[in-house]
């Protein structure tokens, strides 16, 4: 009897050694050191996620205390660093689509996402790819250190195609980049004011210069008089000549202020979107009479 428990005690210690063996499997001395370099150079590239891998498996109780203390301390600040995201496809009602795949940057890291569960991502941009059914939806994300609990959305519509929500870019309209909407703008009516102001004035000048022209030279604009016999047709000239340089004079200075009037009209005003200066011009003709009909915002 003793024989047979002590028989017995050893096949049980044999099967305890080696069901516990894989569980017990631990880096060597060389590992740990190589490990911890290696989590290192991970860390410094920007992989923590990978880092932080490295250095919990250095951080076991077999590596050298010193290796063993500093693996432990950098996983757990990596821990805090590392982002950590959730991915949820939806369709247009709401509802959850669990049997959809997702690739992060073009590797398959969901096969279904009926489990909920949260993924640790290196902080950077990455690119996010659903797959639900042969539709598909990719969008861009941006994580930050330190950013926990991510959710990534995208919404499968009842189309082919498939709209991303919550995270990322919308992608632009088909037929190229969204239209912007125009630019806001002053109304355009002070200008035309300015302009007619700026012609009359113009026809001013000309009626001056034609006036004082037809004035003859043996008559003198400031005394107002005339080297000539009484009746004689110098007389008529230059009264001629002075009536229509006094109307260029009044036409000249009354489009001289309608045209400044215009200019501070129109930059004294603030833009305004077009739907606010929508306006036409409609010419019409009367029975012995005619011009322009404007409407809308001027």
């Amino acid at each position: 009897m003793p024989f047979r428990r002590l028989a017995s005690g050893v096949v049980a210690t044999s099967l305890l050694v080696t069901a516990s063996g894989p569980a017990l499997a631990a880096p060597s001395k060389d590992e740990c050191v190589e490990a911890h370099g290696r989590g290192q150079d991970f860390r410094e590239e920007g992989r923590l996620t990978k880092a932080r891998q490295v250095f919990l498996t250095c951080s076991q109780q077999t590596c050298p205390a010193l290796i063993q203390s500093d693996c432990a301390r950098f996983a757990e600040e990596l821990g805090r660093l590392v982002p950590s995201v959730t991915f949820v496809a939806r369709d247009t009602h709401a509802a959850d689509l669990p049997n959809t795949s997702v690739y992060l940057d073009e590797q398959l890291v969901a096969s279904r996402l009926d489990e909920g569960k949260s993924y640790d991502v290196d902080p950077g941009k990455h690119s996010v790819r659903f797959v639900h059914e042969g539709k598909e939806v990719s969008m861009r994300v941006v994580l930050s250190q330190g950013e926990k609990g991510r959710n990534v959305i995208a919404t499968f519509t009842d189309s082919a195609g498939a709209e991303p929500t919550g995270s990322g870019t919308r992608p632009p309209a088909a037929g190229g980049e969204p239209a912007q909407p125009p630019a806001a703008s002053r109304p355009v009516f002070p200008l035309i004011l300015a302009g007619v102001g700026g012609l009359t004035a113009g026809v001013g000048v000309v009626l001056i210069a034609v006036g004082l022209g037809k004035v003859p030279s043996t008559c003198n604009n400031s005394t107002k008089e005339c080297a000539a016999p009484p009746g004689d047709k110098a007389f008529d000239d230059a009264r001629s000549g002075v009536s229509t340089a006094n109307t260029g004079v009044v036409l000249g200075v009354a489009g001289a202020a309608v045209a400044v009037t215009g200019l501070v009209w129109y930059f004294a005003q603030s833009p305004q979107s077009p739907s606010r200066t929508g306006k036409s011009f409609t010419p019409w003709v009367g029975q012995g009479s005619g011009g322009v009909s404007f409407s809308g915002a001027f």
